[in-house]
């Protein structure tokens, strides 16, 4: 095991103690002194546990800050019942056979419970199933409901040692078997340095789980008493957490993914937490029907358990709510994740597919309801745009600079569209943009931008570190066709007109933009050019050149 020097002084500093206690327990008489000793060393070993825990917490992993929190927190509440036990002993030299110290180690065992249930030994995935918060929350209303039913009523209400004891004994079994077995899982499904810190982990609970039975039958034929040798196992135990916390300093998490174990705790850890309420009803009912129960214990229980189920319901009802809106953003990405192009980040056709219908019917709507006003941006613009000449690149360069290049092109052109546009891969090295909410005689202006951001600047070939020039050719159609008659055209019609245009534009030299405008009408900035007919209909071209050509747009002023 390998430590900082700072730590190394912190280690021989817990070991010393322990041997400290240890030469106490066998030189020195049962006697006041002994265990005022006792006590000293237990609690600055606690505080050391607590502290060395707590330190993980700065410089660890992001996801295991919360474990070392809760390691550290749960020293800490177990210091505090050392105060407690000290307060008893050392001022009022008494050893009290309830105390508020138990409730004190029980709340700490299931801190400690909690933080090793968190696995500070994998780095989480936000796919894999984990413990949340409520989670947690629901595990820890659960420790502390059975401690106020089990125990509290003989502590304070009804007090009674010959019942108190065998209901925190068993209670404190039970936390170091869970403990127990938590920390083995983690020795079993760790590698490296870490399958080391869950080792030495296991034989600390270990150990201190057969001790505390140990203690228990000497304290039952009343040979044990504070300063015994009993107390330097514990103080062993005790150094032993401190040199786990200072050997997990610096460990970073080991990657979980793909472990299909890994995936099998976290769904069972994280579904443990719901069972755990249908008790509440059965101990609610055996204390109902429990006669023999003094009467505020029998009270107590009923309010306690009615109190449980209200709470734990209410918690379930937050999780379920959470759960659904999770369950919500999940279908959401993945419906995202459909409607989107995993190369270049733009929609694909399944998102036209599935939203062209809305956009035509509002654009259908807009026209019927006004159809002699003249108001402007509510056209419909179909932009198909093709990468010139990409065949060289992919011969010349290879396919992975070529999937560099159409990614590339597709960042340019979102830059040059606006919120309102879609921007989508229509297929190989062709692009769609759909611009709403447009005006037909200004829709030479978008496909300029286009043709600029796409062709103004060269990109940039890695590994060959040379400056490729690409520009592209676009057709565009605007949609109504006919604005008196929004229907007579279909959208699909427009989408072949655009696609003639674009047809149109890489036949008369690439590196422009050639658009489809009804015959006679005219944008701004210039006239369109004579008409053609295409499938019957009547249209006129309007023609902009790209970077490194003459900008024309047709020809005299409108």
């Amino acid at each position: 095991m390998r430590l900082r020097s700072s730590s190394k002084i912190w280690a021989w500093a817990v070991v010393c103690l322990v041997i400290a206690q240890a030469v106490a327990s066998l030189l020195l008489p049962k006697s006041y002194r002994l265990t005022a000793i006792t006590d000293w060393i237990t609690f600055i070993l606690l505080l050391s546990a607590s502290a060395a825990f707590a330190r993980n917490a700065f410089g660890g992993h992001r996801r295991q800050r919360l474990v070392w929190i809760l390691l550290g927190g749960g020293y800490a509440i177990e210091a505090y019942g050392q105060i407690v036990w000290m307060h008893w002993e050392l001022v009022l030299k008494q050893t009290p056979a309830m105390s508020l110290g138990d409730a004190c180690v029980f709340l700490a065992w299931t801190a400690l419970i909690l933080g090793f249930a968190l696995r500070p030994h994998v780095e989480l995935s936000p796919q894999h199933q984990r413990l949340g918060t409520l989670d947690l929350l629901l595990l820890l209303l659960a420790g502390l409901y059975l401690y106020l039913f089990l125990v509290i009523p003989w502590q304070y209400l009804a007090p009674e040692p010959h019942s108190y004891s065998p209901a925190y004994k068993f209670l404190a079994l039970a936390q170091d078997l869970i403990l127990l077995s938590i920390v083995v899982h983690g020795w079993r499904h760790s590698s490296g340095r870490w399958r080391y810190f869950y080792l030495l982990l296991t034989g600390i609970v270990a150990f201190d789980t057969v001790m505390e039975y140990v203690v228990d039958t000497l304290a039952g034929a009343g040979v044990y008493f504070s300063g015994s040798w009993y107390d330097s196992t514990t103080a062993a135990c005790l150094a032993g957490m401190t040199l786990v916390a200072l050997m997990a300093q610096g460990l970073e998490p080991l990657p979980e993914r793909g472990d299909p174990d890994g995936e099998r705790y976290w769904l069972w850890a994280s579904r443990l937490a719901a069972p755990v309420t249908l008790f509440l009803p059965l101990l609610a009912a055996w204390s109902f029907f429990d006669h023999t129960l003094p009467n505020p214990v029998w009270k107590f229980r009923i309010v306690l358990s009615l109190a449980a189920i209200v709470v734990f319901a209410f918690v379930g009802m937050v999780k379920q709510a959470r759960l659904e809106r999770e369950l919500a953003n999940a279908n959401h990405e993945l419906l995202d994740a459909s409607l989107t192009d995993l190369l270049t980040g733009v929609r694909n056709r399944r998102f036209f597919t599935n939203s062209i219908e809305a956009d035509v019917q509002q654009v259908v709507r807009s026209f019927a309801s006004n159809p002699s006003v003249d108001i402007r941006n509510r056209d419909l613009v179909f932009y198909l745009i093709d990468i010139d000449h990409f065949k060289r690149v992919n011969d010349q360069f290879g396919h992975k600079i070529g999937d560099q290049v159409l990614a590339e092109v597709a960042r340019r052109i979102n830059s040059a569209a606006r919120l309102s546009d879609a921007v989508i891969r229509w297929g190989g090295e062709e692009f769609l943009l759909l611009s709403r909410n447009t005006d037909r005689r200004e829709a030479h202006i978008l496909a300029n931008r286009v043709l600029d951001s796409v062709g103004s600047r060269p990109y940039q070939a890695e590994a060959n570190r040379a400056d490729l020039r690409i520009s592209c050719s676009i057709g565009w159609a605007a949609f109504p066709w006919n604005e008196r008659e929004p229907k007579l055209v279909s959208h699909e019609q427009v989408l072949v007109l655009s696609d003639y245009a674009l047809y149109q534009a890489k036949g008369s030299g690439r590196n422009r933009a050639v658009g489809l405008l009804p015959a006679g009408e005219t944008v701004r900035g210039g006239t369109v050019s004579s008409t053609i007919y295409i499938n019957g209909i009547p249209a006129s071209p309007v023609t902009t050149l790209g970077p490194g050509k003459q900008k024309v747009v047709g020809a005299s002023a409108n």
